[in-house]
């Protein structure tokens, strides 16, 4: 797996680095100290699997380089990295489409665990990001849907901008439905902005 960290401080990305030269040797690491070098770098390398985005960055923050790197690349899951547990940041990351947040307190095993698990395809934050009981849990790229859908865009344009059949457009369609308790797109649109899902 290719990973590209988009971070300035050099203690961490140092230990980050041993960290996984010793536990995930077939592992690669990208290495960016800033919004703008991570963007140029996600562009110039299309085989990275997965961006760790600093949340403090000293050019943009965590959130606007989420959006910026979503532009370059929208296949390429992202995921938030802060040092402190800050469950608002998280549930902000998780509506501005970060696929998972990691703490840098954390230990290595959690951090693998949750960028595996995002690697995976799933979502990789803490059990209390909820944010309540009735906010549903959506595969990042049900996040992806649902944004392009508030966004106005019909199943033709998503599967464009997406790049997948429309039929599995209409698949997501269909689990989105399910997941926000509605039945049609009007009403999955108020219901996520409703819930915080998208804005």
């Amino acid at each position: 797996m290719k990973i590209l960290l988009v971070e300035d401080h050099p203690l961490f990305r140092h230990g980050f680095a041993a960290m996984l030269a010793e536990v995930r040797p077939t592992w690669s690491l990208f290495g960016a100290t800033s919004s703008a070098e991570g963007q140029a770098t996600l562009q110039a390398e299309p085989c990275i699997d997965l961006v760790l985005i600093d949340l403090q960055l000293p050019d943009l923050d965590g959130f606007e380089t989420l959006a910026k790197m979503a532009e370059i690349n929208p296949s390429v899951p992202r995921m938030i990295i802060s040092g402190r547990h800050d469950v608002a940041a998280q549930a902000r990351a998780r509506r501005s489409g970060a696929s998972g947040y990691i703490n840098k307190a954390d230990g290595p095993d959690v951090m693998l665990s949750l960028i595996e698990a995002v690697a995976a395809g799933g979502i990789g934050f803490a059990s209390d990001v909820s944010g309540s009981d009735k906010t549903p849990s959506l595969s990042p790229r049900q996040v992806e849907v649902l944004s392009l859908l508030g966004q106005g865009c019909a199943n033709k344009e998503i599967r464009y901008r997406l790049g997948i059949a429309e039929r599995t457009v209409r698949m997501h369609m269909t689990e989105l439905f399910g997941a926000l308790g509605v039945h049609s797109r009007v009403q999955a649109i108020l219901r996520a902005r409703e819930l915080g899902l998208i804005t």
